[in-house]
């Protein structure tokens, strides 16, 4: 049996809906301009939430996935956070997703240096720098939800000044790579937790001086 009613939700998105395009996949598929519907949060004693985090409708057989990076034509860009069915009858009318907005774009580079000589012979520790994924979106931000300091976690110990960074698993970040966004900082990843989401890592990050 043909999926009308998905069919005709569809066709209602593609003629009034927000266009976009991927940045990132994590197949590296190249699928053209997609199209969405999307809600604002209206949390507006919360205007992080309001700014940050949108709920999105897709088409019932859209590509999209857990960890996209997708473009707005307004030039926005937000991460897939996650993308669930919504069914009726065993149809699929849709799939239902959370978006966050990503604020940050740069470099996440893995350390492989070796101890080396400087030019005047004296023995010089240098850090070579492997660049791992680049362009790298994210959002990096503070402490989102819940207390200050998880402490059943074993990330429980991580300090009090640790930032978050959402990155899509895809990028194969690890404990100890550094991420530079385009704005000149460095940040250490201290801790990953990637259970929290199916295809994001959620990366606890300090300013990394090494």
């Amino acid at each position: 049996m043909n999926n009308e009613v998905g069919l005709d939700i569809k066709d209602v998105l593609e003629e009034i809906g927000t266009s976009f395009t991927y940045l990132v996949r994590p197949d590296s598929g190249e699928l053209g301009t997609q199209y969405l519907d999307y809600e604002m949060n209206r949390q507006v004693t919360k205007p992080f939430i309001r700014e940050y985090f949108l709920e999105a409708m897709f088409p019932y057989d859209t590509d999209a996935v857990g960890g996209d990076v997708i473009k707005f034509l307004d030039g926005r860009i937000f991460m897939i956070m996650n993308i669930t069915d919504e069914n009726l009858f065993n149809e699929s009318l849709g799939k239902e997703a959370v978006l966050y907005k990503c604020n940050v774009s740069g470099e996440l580079r893995r350390a492989s240096g070796e101890a080396s000589w400087d030019t005047t012979y004296s023995y010089q520790r240098s850090t070579v720098w492997e660049s791992i994924a680049i362009p790298a979106y994210g959002l990096l931000s503070e402490k989102l939800f819940g207390t200050d300091l998880e402490q059943d976690a074993d990330y429980g110990q991580i300090s009090l000044e640790a930032q978050i960074l959402y990155l899509p698993n895809s990028y194969g970040a690890k404990v100890l790579d550094r991420y530079s966004p385009k704005s000149g900082e460095y940040y250490k990843i201290q801790a990953i937790r990637t259970r929290e989401f199916d295809s994001v890592d959620v990366c606890h990050v300090v300013e990394d001086t090494r």
